[in-house]
């Protein structure tokens, strides 16, 4: 018995998520998942025009919200759409 709850004890502790950590979305386009280290606790999203007539959006994770124009912070799972 003692055996079959310290089992059910580890699966669950393994199981469980004991630290949460964001997941922003992250890159310049395809855009994919990015767990952010346990200090960046910000998603962003921010615009640049590195051509005239292009507009390049980046996006990721920061411990800081970036001072730009054109930009978004917030701090819930995938926010930075």
């Amino acid at each position: 018995m003692k055996t079959l709850l310290l089992t059910l004890m580890v699966v669950t502790i393994v199981c469980l998520d004991l630290g949460y950590t964001l997941v922003c979305l992250g890159g310049s386009g395809p855009y994919k998942d990015v767990v952010c280290a346990k200090d960046q606790t910000i998603c962003y999203r921010y615009i640049v025009w590195p051509i005239k007539s292009r507009m390049l959006i980046m996006r990721g994770c920061t411990s800081s919200c970036p001072e730009r124009n054109n930009n978004l912070c917030c701090s819930t799972d995938r926010c930075n759409k």
